[in-house]
């Protein structure tokens, strides 16, 4: 994976994982790089994703989660803490902190998880590894609808329809625009979402439309949307199943909708807008 950040204000996405729901060998639940002129923005921090975000951090600019399943975000103690030992565990070499954007009371939620695995018996204590989400980022609640500045980047948080709140991310930079679908079902949101942008990142997670209530896209939905809103290209994310065969058809079923450049998503390859 090339972690170099872009020279022609393009963005670039890096696919660290696109696993739906529990990693397998090689398939990393969600996390996608999106690199810019000058850093880079991490969506998401599912299981399998911290060795990948840790080995780059040097570039990365923020972290923003669409939501609290765990299959995207599980991993972020996991990086606060390999943030931590690549700096010899020293709180004076720890620097700046890292912005991290979370759902409205995630903030909680994670320093309490932190507290469950303290470095001592005797339970939290000053060791930045104890306190990942005070020490190692600078840990902020986006609000829906409500841009947030990184950089050359402009991320508009827009909220989907699934089983728990959450967001997608609308990531415009130097006139180029990337949408993030996170797990949603059919919405009008994709209308701010999605409008006419370079690139949408949408999941295909069900293989036909109302297999689940949980919100969730099948393949012909996403293309359906790609199509709707007038996405230039699509990439298809979020698998269910990671057979060959399997993500082949679910190509096919995007592409009887979207006529336009249709790429299935794959851990560790790079794509430019």
């Amino acid at each position: 994976m090339n972690s170099e950040t872009t020279t022609d204000g393009a963005p670039r996405l890096t696919v660290f994982g696109c696993r739906a729901g529990m990693p397998e060998p090689g398939w990393p639940s969600s996390g996608y790089l999106v690199q810019l002129d000058g850093g880079a923005i991490l969506l998401d921090c599912g299981p399998g994703v911290a060795p990948k975000a840790a080995a780059i951090s040097d570039d990365l600019s923020a972290i923003f989660i669409s939501h609290l399943h765990v299959d995207h975000c599980l991993d972020l103690l996991t990086l606060g803490k390999s943030l931590v030992h690549r700096r010899d565990g020293r709180p004076a070499d720890l620097g700046a902190r890292l912005p991290l954007y979370l759902p409205a009371g995630g903030t909680a939620i994670f320093r309490r998880f932190n507290g469950l695995f303290p470095l001592g018996t005797e339970g939290p204590g000053p060791h930045p590894t104890d306190r990942v989400f005070t020490d190692v980022f600078e840990v902020r609640e986006y609000v829906p609808g409500e841009p947030v500045t990184v950089g050359t980047a402009t991320v508009l948080p827009v909220p989907m329809r699934h089983r728990l709140p959450c967001c997608g991310f609308r990531v415009s930079s130097n006139g180029h625009t990337l949408a993030y679908s996170a797990d949603t079902g059919l919405t009008p949101a994709f209308d701010p979402l999605a409008g006419d942008a370079d690139l949408l990142l949408v999941e295909a997670t069900l293989a036909s439309p109302g297999m689940l209530d949980h919100g969730h896209l099948s393949a012909s939905e996403a293309g359906q949307v790609a199509a709707r809103h007038g996405v230039r290209r699509v990439i298809l994310t979020h698998w269910a199943d990671t057979d060959p065969a399997w993500l082949a058809d679910q190509a096919e079923r995007a592409a009887q909708h979207f006529p336009g450049r249709l790429e299935l998503a794959v851990p560790d390859h790079t794509f430019h807008l």
